[in-house]
């Protein structure tokens, strides 16, 4: 995750090295911006240059998160020209240059800024000011709740028309198609037998019910009025001839997902040997779908474990005997976790592709 922090003072630059020091803590690729006059060679700032504008608009594409050590008017004059909706806009936040207050400005829920105003209040000392009415009332909120287990929403408008009813004193019901670890609020329900282990802590399920359902799942099958939260935990794997073209590699692997039944929200990466590393129709369907492109060498995919289809041709030319089903379980397995093949080896027409997945867990945040 990476976040910018930017001040105007004297004053301001000492807060802006705090923030930048306690998100490194927390993990971040943090870095730190000053005007001119406040820098001084080598004391880990960099300069702004340009406009505050544009520089925000270019903090708007490369970066997670935006801090502004200053007026919330600054950062809002800063930042209306980039804005687009919560859920492609970066986390913007404000703090005063005495470190009193921290403010979320915009993307509270879906681009976390909520969360991380209260992380570096903590830090800071200071008090968050989140004017979110789930957080406000303190109720469920699906977009945070799907963007802390790395899902996407299968619907914008339903997920309004959830919030609203569940801010209305209606309760949401809920299946997984995934364990899930912890408890939910009491706004969210599910039947006896769904989800593992969980179950509501009452005889009687409550009501009312928003017509609106949840479902955690990799499914593709819409149903109506249900809201579906898409883990992104899938891998593509990918083989091809050398030139064919991104429209037909779009073509083979939506068949390949819709075969499975596999929503391709799902789809997190593109993955494939490191000799089609430069492979561009492979390149441009992954900058098209918004995901990277990950290679791995032969002795790499030789390595991992389990059984998979084989090619003597393919093994021959490149070097192990099967790319997709490998490619796939490759970039599952180097996060560290757990994984298997949910697709294996499809032939389409000059294509091979497979789908790999990761064994997830759902955390609701409240321990059981």
């Amino acid at each position: 995750m990476r976040a910018a922090v930017i001040s105007f003072t004297a004053r301001g630059k000492e807060l802006n090295r705090q923030i930048v020091e306690i998100l490194r803590g927390t993990g971040w690729d943090c870095r730190g911006w000053v005007q001119e006059r406040f820098f001084r060679e080598g004391d880990g700032f960099q300069v702004l240059s340009g406009s505050l504008t544009d520089w925000t608009g270019k903090r708007f594409q490369d970066q997670d998160a935006l801090i502004f050590v200053g007026a919330c008017g600054i950062a809002v004059r800063a930042s209306a020209p980039w804005v687009k909706d919560k859920f492609q806009d970066p986390a913007v936040l404000a703090a005063d240059e005495k470190g009193t207050f921290v403010i979320p400005l915009l993307s509270g829920h879906a681009g976390g800024a909520n969360r991380l105003a209260r992380e570096l209040a903590a830090g800071l000392g200071a008090v968050p000011v989140i004017t979110t009415a789930t957080d406000v009332n303190g109720r469920f909120a699906v977009d945070v709740f799907a963007a802390e287990n790395g899902c996407a929403l299968s619907s914008r408008v339903l997920a309004k028309k959830l919030s609203a009813d569940i801010l209305a004193g209606k309760s949401a019901a809920l299946s997984s198609d995934f364990p899930v670890d912890g408890l939910f609020p009491p706004e969210v329900w599910f039947p006896e037998g769904e989800m593992s282990e969980m179950r509501f802590p009452e005889d009687n399920p409550p009501e009312p019910f928003s017509p609106v359902s949840l479902r955690i799942t990799w499914s593709d099958q819409e149903r109506k009025e249900e809201l579906r939260l898409i883990p992104r935990a899938v891998v593509l794997g990918m083989g091809c001839r050398r030139g064919i073209c991104a429209e037909r590699l779009r073509r083979e692997a939506e068949r390949t997902l819709q075969e499975a039944g596999v929503d391709r929200r799902a789809v997190r990466a593109i993955a494939s040997a490191d000799l089609k590393r430069d492979e561009e129709g492979l390149i441009r369907l992954a900058e098209e779908w918004g995901i990277p492109f990950l290679t791995f060498s032969a002795e790499e995919m030789e390595k991992i474990p389990g059984q998979f289809s084989a090619s003597e041709f393919v093994k021959k030319t490149a070097g192990v005997d099967c790319v997709c089903e490998r490619a796939a379980m490759a970039a599952v397995l180097e996060r560290g976790g757990r994984g298997y093949l949910l697709a294996g080896k499809r032939k389409g027409d000059q294509v091979t592709s497979a789908l790999a997945a990761e064994k997830i867990v759902i955390h609701t945040g409240e321990q059981k």
